[in-house]
């Protein structure tokens, strides 16, 4: 009997995270608008009225604000951590595989998340809104990696866990998306604060940023709202992360 070739560990990631993209993006714009400091999106309740607000006054475009530029490079970086996370979890456990693979992936995934964060809390009537230029602004100001040291805080812990459910989850007859939401659930249950850190430090004014720190943004989210301001858009948040983590660890097992 012929034997299946496999997918490589590297072109199963990248098919997952183009399909990971699609599949949280508009819950993605919610959570990010809803973490960020920007005050117009502040003022609102929750993420229903996030959501009615931008469907009102910009479309239904504004849940894809940030999609082009994310498609384009996230499957890559994607590609990337699980070529790492593959090749670690031959000699590793796989939670230390995936904490070690989430750690050195942030060298590439910090820019793409800080162009796509910056896009989503822009508005459709903000000039010079598209996505190269305002890829051209973090270049000429340095902000590319504004936000890298909470990333990397948040990564690490979060993909150890995501891989360690992942893995247990494989061996089980459990199916795939259940597995994956499982996972991806774990990632932001454990890391939702330094989550909310990070997404502050990447969409902060560009020009005259208000935090040179992260520990500096977290004393603001404390004394400004409580331990409760660590956890604002956690709802929209755990279903985006279940639904695309479903979705792309569903892909990925498939290929492979």
């Amino acid at each position: 009997m012929p034997t299946q070739k496999k997918t490589s560990a590297a072109l199963a990631g990248l098919a997952s995270g183009a399909a990971q993209v699609l599949a949280e993006q508009p819950l993605d714009t919610i959570k990010i608008r809803l973490q960020s400091r920007a005050l117009v999106f502040d003022a609102f309740a929750g993420p229903a009225s996030v959501a009615a607000s931008a469907l009102r006054n910009e479309g239904a475009g504004a849940f894809f604000r940030g999609l082009a530029p994310r498609l384009l490079t996230y499957a890559p970086v994607k590609s990337a951590l699980f070529a790492q996370y593959d090749a670690l979890s031959q000699h590793l456990p796989a939670p230390l595989a995936g904490a070690v693979a989430g750690g050195c992936n942030t060298v590439l995934s910090c820019p793409v998340d800080g162009l796509k964060s910056r896009l989503q809390v822009l508005r459709a009537t903000t000039p010079d809104a598209r996505w190269p230029a305002v890829a051209r602004d973090m270049y000429a100001r340095g902000a590319f990696y504004r936000g890298w040291r909470p990333l990397v805080c948040r990564d690490v812990p979060g993909y150890g866990l995501l891989f360690g459910v992942y893995d247990y989850g494989r061996n089980t007859t459990l199916p795939a998306p259940l597995v994956g939401a499982a996972a991806g659930v774990a990632f932001y249950s454990a890391t939702l604060p330094i989550d909310r850190v990070k997404t502050v430090m990447m969409t902060q004014d560009i020009r005259r940023p208000a935090f040179a720190s992260a520990a500096a943004c977290a004393r603001d989210i404390l004394r400004r709202d409580g331990v409760a301001g660590f956890y604002r858009a956690s709802a929209p948040t755990l279903l985006r992360t279940a639904c695309g983590q479903a979705v792309a660890l569903s892909v990925y097992e498939l290929l492979r």
